[in-house]
């Protein structure tokens, strides 16, 4: 792509033909896409289709066609999972049915998931035998959607149904699919069923394992099926635990470990140590896993007092505390900002004959440098290898951004050294925090010598150490060398993300440098990236902010002219611009462009406040809430 495809700036006059200007080069978009073969016939269906604009797509890719274009599978199964985006199924269904090449599974995919989302499970089980018609195997996604999808629709019941269909049918589950449905039942509390349908998983050709387990276990547990129904439960987990043993699953302490941890996590605790209670009626002795597993529990649902309770049980039933739970407790005090508790536990922990390892100390440090405390993280840091324990470099990166955020940057400098001076050498996350700090204050200078320093010291900078000085330095006015360093990077065999190219994009239009942002969007190998709206729209709110308005609208075409639809935040920019120069009527064409493709109501009426600033000097104020409507 040439500079020369950039329209040269247009004065803006009594009146904007925004709308115009798009539709132009949209049209010119395709034509460039028919060019440039499959890969731009794919990405343009896929722009038009992400801007909503299915008709559009559809034009496209008949005129390749009919202009004899390769548009492979890629570009036909854009087209449908576009239709099918914009609730297009019907469409969808059909262009699946008669594309001139061989389909695959992800032509037929969205279709199944879409159906799946508006509970047609049969149109979706019709939707698979119409692939193994074309020559085509569905693919497990697919079950799972459809399961899902009777999970949802008819309760577990119906759920059931679609496995015995699909069995029916001759395709092939596997255990995830029941899973599922047994997950299902239990979830919605008929535990019976789960039980009934673990037994008949060899009739669907699968067999049980520790998820089909769990979730029957868990199921029972969440059910609260003890007291009168105690008997009745014993024997429903004796059942399931006999089943488990047939199959070779010897249940063990890890098991309950995992269904404990799995209760707690969906804040059933008191559950949970009910099943800690009676795991000795099972002939298994809870162990400091298991209590742990609740006791962090406990203390992440912030329930200090049962925490307690549960640590002087430990106590009682002669269960050694380690160092897990020490350093479950130190995290939770931390955490909290109880720092006195903090030093006492550690006091408790060397009593109890618990090594302080660069964990437990690390988690301290931590805690003091979110409460403030810098001095005191960087005293007991440089005191650890005096109690036998030495530092890693999480340890003094977790300091060294404390001082940072203290903006006390000569005591992290000193730091730093004292740090390579202890053999602990710094890794990128180290370098990048550092380097982030100063561009953040418009220290770039400095930043350039820390980057030196990472080469120095052997540790290789990498995408989010180039990014972030390359945002300082444009942020700071210092385009060449951000441009350098850009160059620099690719060099060295580091591709640019999206967000290294908007800073650099952004820093060039600032100073109206539009030619080289053109110049390095031709370099972007990376179609992806090259039909990202995020990247021109960070071009256009340069320009706009620069009061360059005119150009803004010039580089919407070259934008589009690209293959790269504009999306509601390119509309925002502009609209909000032209409104804040006064050029109200041409904003407006803009509004009604971004209403016909249903803005959301806040965004419509945030704009419509800014227009009405940008209106209050015009003698007849129009009304766009006709047009707001007519679309909605």
């Amino acid at each position: 792509m040439l500079t020369s495809s950039l329209p040269p700036p247009t004065l803006l006059g009594s009146k904007l033909a925004a709308a115009t200007a798009i539709s132009t080069a949209a049209a010119a978009s395709s034509e460039a896409a028919l060019a440039g073969g499959s890969g731009r016939i794919s990405a343009l269906i896929r722009s038009l289709c992400a801007a909503g604009r299915t008709t559009d797509a559809a034009r496209s890719l008949d005129a390749a066609g009919a202009a004899g274009a390769a548009a492979g599978i890629v570009a036909y199964n854009a087209m449908v999972a576009g239709y099918c985006r914009a609730g297009q199924v019907a469409a969808a269904r059909r262009l699946a049915a008669v594309v001139p090449v061989p389909p695959n599974a992800y032509t037929y995919f969205p279709i199944v998931r879409s159906l799946g989302a508006r509970g047609r499970i049969a149109d979706a089980l019709t939707v698979l035998d119409e692939m193994s018609l074309r020559g085509c195997a569905p693919i497990q996604p697919m079950y799972h959607v459809i399961l899902e999808s009777g999970c949802r629709g008819g309760g577990f019941r119906s759920a059931v149904r679609v496995l015995e269909a699909l069995h029916a049918k001759g395709y092939t589950l596997d255990t995830g699919n029941c899973n599922l449905v047994i997950n299902a039942i239990c979830e919605q509390g008929c535990v019976d069923e789960g039980v009934e349908l673990l037994r008949k998983l060899a009739f669907f050709g699968c067999e049980p394992d520790v998820v089909s387990y769990n979730a029957v276990l868990k199921g029972l547990c969440i059910a609260r099926r003890w007291g009168d129904a105690e008997e009745l439960m014993d024997e429903m987990v004796h059942q399931a635990l006999s089943q488990m043993s047939e199959h070779g699953c010897t249940p063990d302490i890890r098991m309950y470990a995992t269904i404990i941890d799995g209760i707690c996590k969906e804040g059933h605790h008191e559950v949970a140590n009910e099943i800690l209670n009676r795991m000795p009626s099972y002939g298994l002795k809870p162990n400091v896993v298991c209590y742990n597993t609740v006791l962090k529990g406990l203390c992440s649902a912030q329930r200090w007092d049962e925490a307690e309770e549960l640590l002087a049980e430990m106590f009682q039933k002669d269960c050694p505390l380690d160092d897990v739970t020490f350093n479950i407790l130190v995290d939770f005090f931390c955490q909290n900002g109880l720092v006195d508790r903090v030093i006492e536990l550690l006091e408790q922990m060397l009593e109890h004959g618990c090594m302080l390892d660069v964990i437990t100390y690390t988690t301290v440090i931590n805690g003091f440098c979110k409460e403030g405390l810098i001095d005191e993280a960087v005293m007991l840091l440089k005191s650890m290898p005096s109690c036998g324990c030495k530092p890693n470099t999480i340890s003094y990166t977790i300091v060294l951004k404390g001082l940072c955020g203290a903006e006390r940057w000569v005591d992290a400098e000193e730091l730093m050294s004292h740090m390579i001076q202890q053999g602990c050498l710094p890794n990128p996350v180290t370098f990048n925090m550092f380097i982030n700090f100063l561009c953040k204050k418009g220290m770039v200078e400095q930043a350039i010598e820390l980057l030196k320093q990472m080469l120095m010291n052997g540790c290789s900078p990498d995408l989010i150490s180039y990014g972030t000085l390359i945002d300082g330095l444009g942020k700071a006015g210092k385009t060449e060398e951000a441009w350098e360093l850009l160059n620099v990077m690719v060099s060295k065999g580091i591709t640019p993300n999206l967000i290294i190219y908007s800073s650099m994009a952004s820093a060039l239009s600032r100073e109206g440098r539009i030619d080289k942002v053109i110049q390095m969007f031709d370099s972007i190998r990376d179609d992806t990236i090259r039909s990202d709206a995020v990247l021109y729209n960070a071009v256009i709110s340069s320009l706009c902010k620069s009061w360059e308005t005119d150009r803004a609208i010039g580089f919407l075409a070259y934008m589009v002219s690209n293959g790269c639809m504009p999306n509601e935040s390119t509309y925002t920019i502009l609209i909000k611009a032209l409104a804040s120069e006064g050029f109200v009527m041409e904003a407006q064409d803009l509004l009604t462009e971004l209403c016909s493709r249903r803005v959301d109501g806040f965004v419509y009426l945030k704009l419509q406040q800014l227009m009405m600033v940008g209106r209050s000097n015009l003698e007849s104020p129009v009304d766009l809430s006709s047009a707001y409507q007519l679309e909605h």
